[in-house]
């Protein structure tokens, strides 16, 4: 524990403290956000299986991150590689 805690301090300070994972590894602090390279086709909105996404035809979408199951569905469907994990 305390050679991870000497080589991974600000990860854990991280997970700890900012409730965020560097490495988008743990699927529960994950989140799913969309950048202005989205061109609002849409695709990520009809494929999210709990409706987290919402925007208009060709404009920019917006990501309920109290919705979002973190499945990935909409950054696998994604064109424009607008969806990135934060």
């Amino acid at each position: 524990v305390l050679s991870t805690l000497k080589f991974f301090r600000d990860e854990y300070e991280a997970h700890i403290k900012e409730k965020r994972c560097p490495a988008h590894h743990c699927q529960a602090l994950l989140n799913y956000v969309i950048t202005d390279k989205c061109k609002g086709c849409t695709l990520c909105a009809r494929n999210c299986p709990v409706n987290a996404i919402t925007g208009k035809v060709k404009e920019k979408h917006v990501i309920d991150t109290a919705k979002c199951i973190k499945c990935g569905q909409c950054m696998s469907n994604c064109r424009f590689n607008a969806i990135i994990k934060d």
